[in-house]
């Protein structure tokens, strides 16, 4: 007799068979699947004026490829690369907000003291550790330049770009990294929607024809304006679209989450010779085994980028928990407490129940 039940489906833990280039950002690579894959494109929009967390992920895509000596050609001159960040001597703990010292302890209950910390981000063997406090060194720049790792291509309008990197591409079969820092830029010259649309889908297909070879932009806040289906419209052009909205503009949502520094939206993840996105199976962020996604925002503290899942503080509003008796005020005054003596016996008195003469079904205790 056959067993007709059904049993789900489970990721095995295999990754995609197509090449991934690594962000630089451990959190990034996993919503990604692993990382960027071949011949997809990458787009990161932030809309918020105060900031620019989308040219961060820029250099940290530059970084990473320095750092592991692979091909990279970057859109812009030397002095935006020189002012990418550099390796860490030390690795940190990913879910620390800094490098705590043996002295610095989290106040709570002792019995809590030896269990590990809720981890609300992931790391990655695949990134090199980097520090935002410290910048590539020109030697390292030069000698990427010499050896031929770093290309540069100077700016210009979206139709001769395309020109220039398909030269590029025809060129070389080696794997080849593109990075488009600050898109729809003056330098540029001041391209519309619609330039941008043409461009980024002639991007996509550059890459499409050589497999080889991925890539990443990210806009400029005055053109990453979610406006008339702005948003879906780039995500149909490229592969991935991922926004990184700042508070720096919203006060509510700073208060809201005084960790955070943003929230993370997913629009489209990209699926390489498949209907479903690997970021689906092996994501640990959005929540891989059980199908689904999690509210995702990011911080960017003194050393590094980091994207985690979206969580409330203590509550109450404070960050720590407090062990110890308040101190006594200033002014001296004593608290006085009575204790209730049980032995002595309290008198009750008796119920009283009153009847309403016009309604006697009714009582009135």
């Amino acid at each position: 007799m056959c067993d007709m039940s059904f049993k789900r489906k489970t990721p095995q833990g295999t990754q995609p068979t197509s090449q991934l280039f690594s962000t630089g950002i451990p959190s990034l690579d996993d919503i990604l699947g692993g990382g960027l894959p071949a011949s997809c494109l990458l787009a990161i929009t932030a809309p918020d004026l105060h900031t620019d967390y989308g040219e961060l992920v820029q250099k940290y895509f530059v970084a990473q490829a320095i750092a592991s000596r692979q091909r990279i050609c970057v859109v812009g001159d030397l002095d935006w690369v020189n002012s990418c960040m550099w390796l860490l001597s030390t690795t940190p703990n990913d879910n620390d907000e800094e490098s705590r010292s043996s002295e610095d302890k989290i106040k709570i209950a002792w019995r809590y003291e030896p269990m590990k910390q809720f981890q609300t981000t992931v790391a990655s063997d695949n990134c090199h550790p980097f520090d935002l406090s410290v910048r590539i060194p020109s030697t390292v720049v030069s000698e990427a330049v010499s050896r031929g790792f770093l290309i540069i291509i100077p700016i210009d309008t979206p139709s001769q770009l395309l020109h220039s990197l398909h030269q590029l591409l025809e060129s070389n079969r080696e794997p080849l990294r593109i990075c488009i820092p600050s898109l729809a830029s003056p330098e540029f010259g001041d391209p519309n929607s619609q330039d941008l649309l043409r461009f980024l889908h002639g991007l996509r297909s550059l890459l499409r024809q050589y497999p080889h070879a991925c890539a990443s932009t990210n806009l400029v806040a005055e053109a990453s304006m979610d406006a008339s289906g702005w948003n879906q419209k780039l995500g149909w052009v490229s592969d991935s679209l991922i926004t990184l909205s700042a508070f720096a503009a919203d006060p509510a949502l700073a208060a809201a989450f005084p960790a955070l520094h943003g929230l993370v939206q997913i629009h489209s993840l990209p699926s390489p010779k498949s209907l479903v996105s690997a970021s689906d199976r092996f994501s640990t962020l959005r929540g891989a085994a059980a199908g689904g996604e999690n509210n995702l925002g990011f911080k960017c503290t003194r050393k590094r980028l980091i994207i985690e899942t979206l969580h409330l503080d203590v509550e109450g509003g404070v960050s720590e928990r407090r062990t110890t008796a308040p101190a006594v005020s200033k002014m001296g005054a004593a608290v006085t407490i009575e204790v209730e003596d049980s032995t002595i016996p309290v008198k009750k008195g008796r119920k009283k129940v009153g009847f309403q003469s016009d309604r006697p079904e009714l009582y009135d205790f």
